[in-house]
């Protein structure tokens, strides 16, 4: 018996080491005018590290990963790393915008990573503003942004296809739903912040196409795709659009009302499993962040969530620091 447990101790202990391996990472920066340059891990601060900017002055850490991380570097630079990836960036700066870079490591690491940057310089060759209020601030018209987001997203789709045979895909996936998250979100949601800004009637600013744009468009639920914190956050945009679909076919006018109860009970009754409780989870991270809901409503509405509908414990781990 003493044998048989210890030989079990052993296997677990392997598993256990096997589930995370060394990632190896640098970069080399010019022509920035800046101090410092920030590896932020958008999943997991704690691997954060920042250097001093010395041109041309080789940065490197290693971090041990169990799976896929995307990291950005001084913000607007991606970097996605998977265990065991070894991966070396050389960063081109105008003062303090971020102009492009080249990649060298792992094949696989460098192929995604290519097709990333590749991606974003497509974005700022165009002009794209990937915040829509900086395109509202620049009076983007609404029709204009509507076709230049399928067309931006379109364009990215397709480089990422042409990699996706060569690289991991749990960071694909998480790649993939990243940029769709920003992209469908962008696009739903233009139309009624330019109503809201520029105090026009929202049936001038939709666009043609608009309420069948996502006709059969199926929600992801994959564990790589609900990593990525854009994407659950388009899990809220996407049900308000259904809500403003179902008022419109039925002859209303759809207008947005602070309701953190009405919210709640809704995404409970619109989505279900992982994808419910990453919904529910930003639905009370917002709360949190703006703290502009009652908190005693967000408490009573969290414990319920956590009893019935929580699956992540990561989640609730966050969501309870950040009511302390």
């Amino acid at each position: 018996m003493k044998k048989w447990f210890l030989g079990v101790c052993g296997c677990l202990l392997v598993i256990g080491l096997q589930a995370q391996k060394i990632t190896k990472i640098s970069a080399v920066a010019d022509g920035y005018n800046g101090k410092v340059i920030d590896f932020e891990f958008i999943d997991n601060p704690d691997n954060n590290m920042q250097f001093p900017y010395v041109s041309e002055q080789r940065m490197e850490f290693e971090v041990e990963l169990k799976e896929p991380a995307l990291v950005k570097i001084n913000l607007w630079l991606w970097l996605i790393v998977c265990p065991g990836d070894e991966i070396h960036a050389d960063i081109h700066y105008s003062g303090k915008n971020y102009r492009t870079a080249e990649f060298s490591g792992t094949p696989s690491a460098v192929a995604l990573n290519e097709a990333i940057r590749d991606g974003r310089n497509h974005r700022i060759a165009r002009r794209y503003k990937t915040n829509p209020l900086a395109a509202v601030v620049t009076q983007v018209p609404v029709d204009k942004y509507y076709a230049e987001t399928q067309a931006n997203w379109k364009k990215e789709q397709e480089l990422l296809e042409a990699v996706r045979s060569r690289v991991n895909p749990f960071a694909y996936e998480y790649v993939y739903a990243e940029l769709e998250g920003m992209y469908l979100s962008n696009l739903v949601r233009y139309p009624y912040i330019v109503s809201d800004v520029a105090k026009k009637h929202i049936g001038d600013c939709i666009p043609a196409g608009y309420w069948n744009v996502l006709d059969g468009y199926r929600v992801k639920d994959s564990k790589a795709a609900l990593k990525s914190f854009t994407y659950k956050s388009w899990l809220l945009d996407y049900k308000e659009y259904t809500d403003k679909l179902k008022a419109r076919n039925a002859g209303q006018e759809w207008k947005y009302v602070r309701d953190l109860q009405k919210s709640y009970d809704g995404l409970v009754a619109f989505y279900d499993g992982d994808v419910r409780d990453a919904a529910l989870y930003i639905l009370f991270y917002n709360a949190l962040t703006s703290q502009r809901d009652d908190f005693d409503l967000i408490a009573k509405l969290s414990k319920e969530y956590f009893k019935k509908y929580n699956k992540d414990k990561t989640y609730r781990k966050e969501l309870t620091e950040m009511q302390k």
